[in-house]
């Protein structure tokens, strides 16, 4: 099934403001990811037993492994990100976001659309239809 304009418009909009969400916390990520090998890197310096230095060691490859991940979804979605905080398109989105009211404001009035007839003897006709199609629940008008 097609969907919607209005869904497409806040499909690209939900896609933007998730791009942020998933930048700011793979930024948090790398940071943290960031300190913890520095507690595994000092931890490594005062351990002198060799079978810990080796567990710890592990941890440290672990530690490289997740930071990438974080590091490579911060790499994906930093473009986006600058593009949404870039002032011109700053302007832009925001009204994009007026627009998705606008178009969804037209679909409504489309989905409940009725004639109203000018002249009074085919009202009677219209009321009908009209009841019909609501499936005898009254217009409200």
């Amino acid at each position: 099934m097609k969907k919607k304009l209005s869904e497409q418009i806040k499909s690209f909009l939900d896609f933007l403001d998730e791009c942020k969400e998933l930048n700011s916390m793979a930024y948090n990520g790398v940071g943290e990811e960031d300190k913890r090998h520095q507690d595994l890197i000092h931890a490594i310096e005062f351990e002198h037993n060799p079978d810990k230095i080796a567990q710890i060691g592990i941890r440290i490859h672990q530690n490289r492994v997740e930071r990438r991940v974080y590091k490579d979804l911060f790499e994906l979605t930093d473009p986006v990100v600058q593009f949404v905080r870039d002032p011109q398109n700053k302007k832009t989105l925001d009204s994009a976001r007026q627009l998705l009211g606008k178009v969804r404001k037209a679909e409504s009035r489309q989905e409940n659309r009725f004639y109203v007839p000018r002249i009074k003897e085919n009202q009677v006709y219209f009321q009908e239809i009209r009841e019909d199609r609501s499936h005898g629940q009254k217009d409200p008008e």
